[in-house]
């Protein structure tokens, strides 16, 4: 019998991997101190090992993943409203239009606090699945591809194998990094208004050059067109389907993983090093983090449909995820204020391992926030007014 999940319905698994994702995104933002990184002195070279390790354990298992698994449920939710609304009978392309550029003006108030936040990002190249709404699926697939591949980063690397110079950067590079330099001592030795005044402009544009500069948009883009087809295949209209895709996406996952990151382990024994060593391990560990994206979401589906004590835990994750955008903006504003100078400025004395309490303090307090919020309304805050906005009528907000 196949348990098909009704149309416009929340599908709880799916909630549950985006909390799952905000979860690690918060994780690896308080090993990166929110933008302003800085390593602390050590009393023995035992402590520095023991803290380096769960700085590397963290970024192991989170960096490159949390975010792939987000955008990617970005494209599929991007799907799922333009379906829903196709069967009304309604065109939702313009009225999504709409929703980018609200989560533009969310983005830029959320930098204004935390200038690494991505909502701003989100919204100008959530603009790109309109144009590709209608494209076919033959074109779509390959085209994905091409984007993971990141070219423009394997053409940087030809050129320094070629003999070219490693240090040369382009101009927008170099403004980049002298804006993420003064950043820096605004964050840890000034005020809040100072630090409101930088992000006006100067911290949104640090971002958005960071993901020109390491073509980031490429593969957001690719995980938005994943999330696409997903939906086109009809992958979550069923838990069957689910499980289903699940078992066979786990070996193919698990391969891309082992393949691309056992070969960034063995770049040093091809006589790379420098900046050729550092770029080509990126690029490897770029499609390693792909298959391990994959192997957590098909590993966690699985354990949702098929375990009642894991359904049980992920249940609770699923009200985080359904309050993506207020969770999200919480973590900005309690990261600057933990890590910051106006704050606790714990980025020039904590150890990543106190780091790690930190996040770990606040991936507990939004959980509980999150079931307590969703138990009594509808809908997270910021997205009672996202939805409002975005259809210009007012919502019920309490159950």
């Amino acid at each position: 019998m196949t348990t098909t999940i009704p149309s416009r319905s929340r599908i709880t698994s799916l909630d549950a991997l985006r909390g799952f994702s905000l979860i690690g995104i918060v994780l690896l933002h308080c090993m990166e101190h929110f933008d302003l990184t800085s390593y602390p002195e050590y009393a023995s070279e035992a402590a520095r090992a023991f803290d380096m390790g769960v700085y590397d354990v963290i970024r192991f298992f989170v960096q490159g993943k949390s975010y792939a698994i987000f955008s990617m449920l970005f494209g599929l939710s991007f799907f799922i409203q333009m379906d829903n609304q196709a069967d009304k009978g309604s065109d939702f392309r313009w009225r999504f239009l709409w929703r980018m550029a609200l989560l533009f003006v969310l983005g830029y108030v959320n930098g204004l606090m935390y200038m690494g936040e991505f909502f701003v990002v989100y919204a100008v190249l959530g603009c790109v699945m309109v144009a590709l709404w209608r494209v076919p699926t033959k074109i779509l697939l390959p085209l994905a591809l091409i984007l993971f591949l990141q070219i423009p980063e394997w053409w940087a690397l030809s050129k320094v194998m070629m003999g070219g110079a490693p240090n040369e950067r382009s101009q927008m590079a170099l403004y980049m990094s002298s804006l993420y330099r003064e950043c820096a001592d605004i964050f840890a030795s000034q005020g809040f208004f100072e630090m409101i005044k930088f992000n006006l402009w100067k911290g949104q544009l640090a971002k958005c050059l960071w993901v020109i500069d390491v073509a980031r948009y490429l593969q957001l883009i690719g995980l938005f067109i994943v999330g696409l087809l997903i939906g086109r295949m009809g992958i979550h209209r069923s838990e069957e389907s689910m499980l289903r895709w699940s078992r066979r996406a786990l070996p193919w996952a698990l391969s891309v993983f082992v393949i691309f990151y056992g070969a960034s382990l063995l770049l040093p024994k091809f006589g790379l090093e420098g900046y050729a060593l550092r770029q080509a391990t990126m690029l490897l560990r770029n499609y390693a983090n792909l298959g391990q994206m994959i192997l957590y979401v098909a590993g966690l589906t699985l354990l949702y449909y098929k375990s009642k004590r894991w359904r049980a835990a992920l249940d609770k994750l699923a009200p985080v995820g359904r309050m993506s955008v207020t969770n999200y903006m919480m973590q900005s504003a309690l990261g600057v204020i933990i890590f910051y100078g106006f704050g606790l400025n714990m980025a020039m004395t904590a150890t990543f391992a106190e780091c790690a309490v930190a996040g770990v303090v606040i991936c507990v307090a939004q959980i509980l926030f999150s079931n307590w919020w969703i138990a009594r309304y509808y809908y997270g805050p910021v997205e009672w007014l996202w939805r409002s906005a975005t259809w210009m009528r007012r919502f019920p907000l309490k159950r």
